[in-house]
């Protein structure tokens, strides 16, 4: 019994010393950096992509002042605040997924996000590779090191005019290496696959908006002419032939693009704008488990996004958006980033007490401990050493 007793006890001195986060994080962006759109709302991009630890937000279409894509560093601090750098990328460049170890531009140029950090628009490329054009998206490859290590990029083809959607999905498969001054060189260039042609009399081959998971293993994309359904955003494995293309889910909703979580957390994030209803701020997350969706929202500081969201690689959402901030002068709003603790939503903990036994899965609340191993990881992979 006594050991019983001295169990419990360790146990809860192990949960009262991990300290959640807050459910929400707030970060203004404000400064001479920042410009206004016709309606007089601040500008955050057209479309963001979020670092594994949550720290920065690779952001297309920055508005005046800055560069045509920007890295926005969210400073935490006793007032949180949004620091923007300049980069040499263009449209809509993109991360490696996973790892984040390269940002890449259209062109097909990767570069390291520490020279980015340092040099801004200055920053060297290390390589060009993998698939180029305006809409692509890459991901590395589990089981890889710094020596040698495999990205897969994935894209949606566009005719000579930049019109979308024109032919099938392609993706390639290139392999990269650091030497041990961190600089990075492709070893192997691989060559385009075009995709799901097994799919041809059920979801038809022609598919859209195409968004690829964190280990590039799986990929979302919405099928224009499928067979006997509507069209739908669905989730699909890449075979192992890297051209044909297995069905794992169909979220049943049209949404315009789809951020995965890391795997073991096996959720999925999309952007709604309201447009799935009153509830929520406009960001929904798909839980693959339990299949439901699930809302965030801050009643009290009437949140409304704006941005495409992202998971960190703790199960933290990070978004654009407009709040309001109120005080004993009244109320002021604000746009700028926020961080949200997807477990602590009203929805997960509705679910939770409404379904004990599903509701295993979600834990009380993310923690700051879970936030400090996720960003000396991060640190890790951005040291560039072998």
């Amino acid at each position: 019994m006594k050991k019983v007793l001295l169990l419990s006890f360790f146990a809860s001195q192990v949960l009262s010393a991990a300290t959640c986060v807050p459910p929400h994080e707030y970060f203004p962006f404000e400064g001479k950096w920042v410009s206004k759109n016709d309606n007089g709302d601040v500008v955050l991009g057209m479309y963001s992509r979020v670092s594994p630890d949550g720290k920065y937000v690779l952001r297309s279409y920055s508005g005046k002042g800055l560069s045509q894509v920007t890295l926005m560093e969210l400073v935490k601090g006793e007032t949180n605040s949004v620091k923007p750098y300049e980069t040499p990328l263009k449209n809509e460049a993109f991360p490696v997924q996973g790892t984040w170890r390269y940002l890449v531009d259209v062109d097909g140029d990767h570069y390291k996000i520490t020279d980015i950090l340092k040099r801004q628009k200055d920053a060297k490329k290390q390589f060009k590779g993998g698939i180029s054009g305006f809409y692509t998206v890459a991901a590395e490859l589990a089981g890889g090191t710094p020596k040698n290590h495999k990205i897969r990029s994935l894209s949606w083809p566009t005719d000579n005019s930049d019109n979308q959607g024109v032919g099938v999905l392609s993706n390639r498969v290139i392999t990269a290496s650091l030497d041990q001054n961190g600089i990075a060189e492709k070893i192997d260039s691989g060559s385009t696959n075009y995709m799901c042609k097994n799919l041809s009399s059920t979801d038809g081959q022609i598919m859209s908006l195409p968004m690829i998971s964190l280990d590039g293993s799986e990929f979302a994309s919405m099928p224009q002419n499928p067979r006997g359904s509507d069209p739908s955003m669905r989730i699909y494995k890449f075979g192992a032939d890297n051209k044909s293309c297995e069905k794992r889910d169909d979220l049943k909703v049209m949404a315009a693009k789809v951020i995965f979580s890391r795997p073991e957390l096996n959720s999925v994030l999309f952007y709604a704008s309201g447009s799935m209803g009153s509830k929520g701020n406009g960001i929904y997350f798909f839980d693959r488990d339990v299949r439901k969706s699930f809302t965030l929202d801050d009643p009290e500081r009437k949140v409304r996004a704006d941005s495409y969201p992202g998971f960190t690689n703790d199960g933290r959402i990070v978004y654009g958006a407009y709040w309001e901030e109120c005080g004993e002068r009244g109320c002021v709003d604000k746009a700028g980033y926020v961080i949200s603790d997807p477990y602590q939503s009203s929805d997960i903990k509705d679910f939770r007490a409404q379904n004990p036994e599903a509701g295993k899965k979600f834990k009380e609340c993310i923690t700051d401990e879970d936030v400090k191993a996720n960003s000396e990881e991060q640190a890790k992979i951005w040291s560039y050493t072998l």
